[in-house]
């Protein structure tokens, strides 16, 4: 009998630190409601999470369906931009408890980065500080800080050359504020302030204006952008140089910021 016992006790530590292995190697549940998002939690628990939204959809206008609404529901942790950028989310949101959900940087205003926040290295730093903070995830932000000076760096140069011209870029849609405020960059003029705005006349005629003076080196042309209308203000010879602000085309934050970068120091240099 104490040889049964002793046997059932043994089998008794084996099952518990099995299960308390298992526990602590099974990935928690999480739920980025955007690719950017997906892209940020895997930088720091290195595991892919399909994000609530599809690819190519912007997060400031969509309709929830009664599948998202059960995805959020069984999620361990919900991690989502906030009702500012995200009002689609705000009301189910609500019904989620707060320890189920991270706002990235939440207590800054959305203000500060503008429309699109997740353009700006410092902000995805942050959220992906607090994501650490959250799984307990051992992640060094040391060569990400490397990596946006590096950048910062090849950017200025940059920068520079246009001056020398005489010249700068235009945007169509004032969508890459944040990444522009990090970088110390500025543009000429955009199209339209936000993407569910048409252009002005005003504004028409500025980009005009800067166009015939031989101003614009390049305008850089968002999911947004419309070609008729660009052609029809500023002549053939500027170059068009498409960007992916939703990152659309990208596999991690790095190959990302790297294409905004590289769009941006081919401004003119074609």
């Amino acid at each position: 009998m104490f040889s049964a016992a002793r046997c059932a006790s043994q089998v008794l530590v084996v099952l518990m630190f099995w299960c308390t292995s298992a526990i602590a190697v099974s990935p928690i549940s999480i739920l980025p409601s955007t690719h950017v998002l997906s892209l940020m939690v895997k930088e720091v628990t290195g595991d892919k999470h399909e994000p609530l939204l599809s690819t190519n959809v912007s997060p400031h206008d969509f309709s929830l369906k009664p599948s998202h609404v059960r995805r959020l529901q069984k999620a361990e942790l919900v991690v989502w931009f906030g009702p500012a950028i995200e009002p689609y989310l705000a009301k189910v949101m609500r019904q989620i408890p707060d320890d189920k959900q991270l706002i990235i940087n939440q207590d800054l205003s959305a203000s500060n980065y503008g429309g699109h926040p997740w353009t700006s290295p410092e902000y995805l730093l942050q959220g992906m500080q607090q994501l650490r903070q959250y799984t307990g995830r051992a992640w060094n932000s040391q060569e990400w800080v490397q990596q946006m000076t590096q950048l910062k760096a090849e950017l200025a140069a940059s920068t520079r050359d246009m001056s020398q011209k005489n010249q700068g870029y235009l945007v169509y849609h004032d969508g890459i504020s944040a990444f522009e405020t990090y970088f110390g960059l500025a543009h000429l003029a955009s199209f339209t302030n936000a993407d569910d705005q048409p252009p002005g006349a005003q504004q028409l005629a500025i980009i005009a204006q800067l166009d015939k003076d031989n101003k614009v080196a390049c305008i850089l042309m968002d999911h947004e952008a419309q070609p008729k209308l660009v052609n029809a203000v500023i002549k053939s010879s500027v170059e068009r140089i498409k960007i992916d602000i939703l990152a659309t085309k990208s596999h991690s934050l790095m190959t990302y910021l790297t294409s905004l970068q590289k769009a941006l120091l081919g401004c003119g240099h074609s």
